[in-house]
């Protein structure tokens, strides 16, 4: 059997699909493994994966030269004649179901949504299996091998990513050129992911202070080195926070997805708000304390025994209408107060409850 499998999304999702190709290795040990990305981190996820192949997909709205990058792509695709083809959750789009009818699996297997039944135009997938909104994105995930006569819960899920030596190696150099000692010293990364690149992660400029103030507490009460995570769109953030801070953090360079895994690995605790990371954080067994605003913590937090998800309370939340009222990332809120409440006692009391607990489950 050839298996494709389609994570359009991004690092997060993907790698919640982690525990689902774990399990298909398991159920055909010999079956080639493709998996279509849009996002050249999720690619460098499964560099070090020896049963599934990577594959980029070259297409960007804002880029419409890239249109032809997008179509070669699906005519090798359809060269491979897959067997089967499996579209990780959340699906709830046209270009989605309209990718994997054009790939031409024989078979295609992806999750049902009531809302814009037929505006997606799901029936261009053969199996739709029912998307229970309670339930975890691995477990959604997992739900999928029901249309291969699965039992999705014949197994407890893996959710451990690939690392090789040389990403180990990296976060080891990494440490010691920082002056942290890997091992001995309580080592916590923090990621506040303040950015106004998505309109459901557009945490409020005034949290920069609260990071600020957890990251000294970090060093002066817990004794703790801090290791600050930003990627591109919020290292303006970044610099503010560490600008604030009387005990200086290691801010963390721009590496490869493992590489970033590995340095993660290497922390006792993570903190974050909604981002990749802390799925990431998860599939190398480090804990994670995650302040969540409009996303419901049900389906997005880091998966696994040993995390904490924080939440306001609020009566409006969670409001991320993607996939089940909206076919796009969207709030119901205008101006979210939760994305600008961060409540830095309970973040201090969870961040304290975690470090007196071993290492998360996978």
């Amino acid at each position: 059997m050839k298996i494709l499998l389609i994570s359009l999304k991004g690092l997060g999702d993907t790698v919640y699909m982690i525990p689902l190709i774990r399990r298909l290795r398991d159920e055909y040990p010999g079956a080639p493994m493709t998996l279509v990305v849009r996002d050249r981190k999720c690619v460098e996820l499964f560099a070090n994966c020896p049963y599934v192949k990577p594959v980029l997909l070259n297409y960007s709205k804002t880029d419409p030269a890239s249109l032809l990058g997008h179509l070669k792509t699906v005519l090798a695709l359809r060269r491979e004649r897959f067997d089967v083809s499996v579209t990780a959750f959340p699906s709830n789009r046209l270009a989605y179901n309209l990718f994997a009818f054009a790939a031409g699996a024989r078979q295609r297997i992806t999750h049902y949504y009531e809302f814009a039944a037929w505006r997606t135009l799901p029936f261009l997938q053969d199996i739709r299996i029912d998307s229970d909104r309670k339930k975890h994105q691995v477990e959604k995930n997992l739900d999928l091998l029901a249309g291969l006569g699965l039992d999705p819960a014949a197994k407890t899920p893996d959710m451990a990513a690939w690392l090789a030596p040389g990403d180990e190696a990296y976060a080891a150099a990494f440490l010691r050129e920082s002056g942290i000692s890997a091992g001995k010293d309580l080592l916590i990364g923090v990621h506040p992911s303040i950015s106004r690149a998505q309109v459901y992660k557009n945490w409020d400029q005034g949290n920069i202070a609260v990071f600020a103030e957890l990251i000294d507490w970090l060093a002066s009460d817990r004794g703790a080195k801090v290791l600050v995570f930003a990627g591109p769109d919020e290292q303006e953030a970044a610099d503010s926070i560490i600008s604030l801070t009387k005990h200086k953090p290691v801010q963390v360079a721009r590496a490869e997805t493992n590489k970033l895994a590995a340095l993660l690995k290497s922390c006792r605790l993570f903190i974050n708000t909604d981002g990749g990371l802390g799925p990431l954080a998860a599939s190398v067994g480090t804990p994670c304390v995650t302040v969540l605003g409009p996303t419901s913590p049900a389906v997005t937090a880091p998966y696994g025994a040993g995390h904490t998800a924080l939440t306001l309370g609020l009566d409006c939340a969670p409001c991320y209408m993607y996939p089940y009222e909206s076919t796009s990332p969207k709030i119901k809120c205008k101006a979210p107060a939760c994305m600008g409440l961060i409540d830095i006692a309970k973040l201090k009391q969870a961040v304290g409850g975690r470090l007196g607990q071993g290492p998360a489950g996978r």
